[in-house]
Order: C-alpha cells, then sequence, then structure tokens
C-alpha cells in the first residue's frame, strides 16, 4: 500500500505558526494537536512488506513544526515474496523542525527501511529521534536499515546508513543490538566534545551533535543516549 502524508508550516500573524496544508492518505492519518503540533495516526495494522510511506514535510523560516505519532509502528513481514517496508520521511526545515516518533518494532522475517532528508536553510533548526527495537517479546529480531541525510544549503553535515538485524554488517554475535536510538540536533549548540557512555556516543556536527545508543533493552538504550546530552530535548519512553 502506498501512503503520503504532506504537512506545510509558515509563520503567520503575531509570531504564530499556521498550517496551511495537514493531509494524508494511505494506512496513515495526520491530526493536528496543538498550535504547532501534528500527530501521526495509523488507520491500518503494519507496515507490512512492500508498504511505502512517503512524509513530505516543509517548515518555512520563522514557522516551527513538532510532528509526532500515538503508538509504536509494528513491521510485519509480507506473504510470500520477501519485500521490504519503507517509510521516507523528507524535510525542508527554513524554521524549526522537532520530529520525534513513537518507536518502530520490526517483527521476525520483517525488513524494515527508514529515511530520513533533510535540507535545511541558513536559519533552520533540526531535532530528529529514531527509536528501533527488533523483534517483540519472546521472538526472532528483524531486519532494520536507516539512513540519515542532512544538509545546509547544500552542503551535507551528515550521511550515514545502519543496518541491524541477520545479515546486517552490524549483526556480528556477541554484539548484536536489538534495541538502537538515535537524536541528531543542528541548531546553535556548537560542540567539539565527544562524549561516550556505556554502548552509548555522542559525536559533534556543525551547529550541534549527534548522539547514539545500542543494547538490548529499548528503555536502557534511549537513557543511555539521553544522559550524554543533560538538557537537550530527548524523549525517554516512561
Amino acid at each position: 500500500m502506498k501512503t503520503f502524508v504532506e504537512v506545510v508550516a509558515r509563520p503567520g500573524p503575531g509570531g504564530r505558526t499556521v498550517l496551511p496544508v495537514v493531509r494524508a492518505s494511505g494506512q496513515l492519518a495526520v491530526r493536528r494537536t496543538g498550535p504547532t503540533s501534528v500527530h501521526l495516526v495509523a488507520t491500518a495494522f503494519g507496515p507490512l512488506g512492500g508498504d511505502d510511506a512517503e512524509v513530505s514535510l516543509v517548515v518555512e523560516e520563522g514557522a516551527t513544526l513538532t510532528v509526532r505519532s500515538v503508538a509504536a509502528a509494528i513491521a510485519l513481514p509480507s506473504r510470500g515474496e520477501v519485500l521490504p517496508s519503507a517509510q521516507r520521511i523528507t524535510a525542508s526545515v527554513g524554521g524549526t523542525l522537532d520530529l520525534g516518533l513513537e518507536p518502530t518494532v520490526v517483527a521476525a522475517c520483517a525488513h524494515h527501511l527508514a529515511e530520513l532528508t533533510v535540507e535545511l536553510g541558513a536559519a533552520g533548526a533540526l531535532t530528529a529521534t529514531e527509536q528501533v527495537l527488533l523483534g517483540r517479546t519472546g521472538e526472532e529480531p528483524g531486519r532494520w536499515t536507516g539512513t540519515v541525510r542532512v544538509a545546509r544549503d547544500g552542503r551535507p553535515l551528515l550521511h550515514t546508513t545502519v543496518g541491524l538485524g541477520p545479515c546486517q554488517a552490524a549483526w556480528l554475535p556477541p554484539v548484536a543490538p536489538r534495541a538502537y536510538a538515535s537524536t541528531v540536533h543542528i541548531g546553535n549548540h556548537e560542540t567539539n566534545d565527544v562524549l561516550t557512555g556505556e554502548d552509548a556516543v555522542r559525536l559533534p556536527l556543525p551547529g550541534g551533535w549527534v548522539a547514539t545508543a545500542w543494547g538490548t533493552d529499548l528503555h536502557r538504550v534511549v537513557r543511555a543516549a539521553a544522559a550524554l546530552i543533560p538538557g537537550a530535548p530527548v524523549r525517554v519512553p516512561a
């Protein structure tokens, strides 16, 4: 199934943000839940193998947009031919974008592709969080491949691909993490420090940082990443 989501945020009177475009089709609905926030709502179980979701976000200079989801996504395998499911998020950010969806759980035999491509303007600011768990309770892990590309005015700031699960390059027992969390923050926070924790690291980027953690338990992994960036806007599950 093809899914398409489009949200446009632009500055309005009195410094407010207006959302002239909020629409979706396919497996996702989108609802405005605050002055500058929207939530993605699943209208069908999945994604299933072969499903493709495209999310387009535009945040004009002077506007602010927060994007959340209401529940974890469960990536399930397709029947018959093995096909990956995919979620591709593209964002043009002249203002401020805070993107933090609920975790993706990749069931056994499923393969999920996650792509985030962000073009920042000169004044653009980004916080983007990804949380992944391979396998539900009592089952074997699925496969997850995540790619993040961030550029400012055409200049690359970050381009990374992480593959987790059986047959992936990072899946090397005994180091075979089933949980993964990553937060990219780019704005006005300049740092040259490299910080490390237990199976966690924060690396500097121009105007910000990227923090990553991995392990067996998602709650512990998210907290390990958050511990490296005190005061930063990192979501920690309850």
